[in-house]
């Protein structure tokens, strides 16, 4: 039996999505990744910190002591971040803006309140859409950064996950769209439905 993915609150504050394998800590004002307590937090090969003010990550066997299965870290739109520092990684892979290494990615919006046009589930469907298209946005930045994922075993072990998260995520998007139109030929006449972003496939080639 499958079981579907789903997000949960975990760290501080942070959203772990258990279909993409990411944890998401955008938008705060962190000057610090938060590590689990007690124990280990696994399945979780990325974290996204994009808008925050980290200063510093924990150092890599801390990292990887508590987050055994990560691969990626994300800490663009750290103004403060230390580039010194990054050096010091080898086994986990940190996106930075670094080195005039800046790339093109928008904030992640939180859940807004509801409204007429937008009920709670609306905004959770845009907010969780908004996840996804980070995720594979991501993939797209670290394509652009790193041109050596055949040298590297830690980038094709990303390479492999990201290449599984995006057949995942089009696949979602096939099924939403298909049983959308179902619904939509099957009552024209009745209740609401709760309006769902449209999400398009993505290239998987490196």
């Amino acid at each position: 039996m499958i079981i579907p993915g789903y997000v949960f609150d975990c760290l501080d504050n942070c959203e772990c999505d258990t279909e993409d394998e990411v944890v998401h800590c955008h938008n705060g004002d962190r000057t610090e990744l938060a590590l689990p307590h007690g124990q280990r937090l696994r399945g979780f090969p990325v974290i996204g910190l994009t808008y925050n003010n980290i200063v510093r990550l924990p150092d890599e066997a801390t990292l990887l002591s508590k987050f055994p299965d990560l691969k990626v870290i994300d800490v663009e739109r750290n103004p403060n971040f230390d580039c010194d520092s990054l050096s010091d990684y080898d086994r986990v892979k940190i996106v930075s803006d670094c080195f005039k290494n800046v790339s093109e990615i928008s904030r992640v919006p939180r859940i807004f309140r509801p409204t007429r046009e937008c009920d709670l589930s609306c905004q959770a469907a845009r907010h969780y859409a908004k996840l996804h298209e980070y995720v594979l946005h991501l993939w797209e930045i670290l394509k652009q950064k790193y041109n050596d994922f055949d040298m590297d075993a830690t980038l094709r072990q990303v390479q492999e996950f990201f290449k599984e998260v995006v057949r995942r995520v089009n696949q979602f998007s096939t099924d939403v769209q298909v049983n959308l139109k179902k619904a939509t030929q099957k009552s024209d006449e009745s209740e609401e439905v709760t309006p769902m972003p449209e999400l398009r496939p993505v290239d998987t080639e490196a």
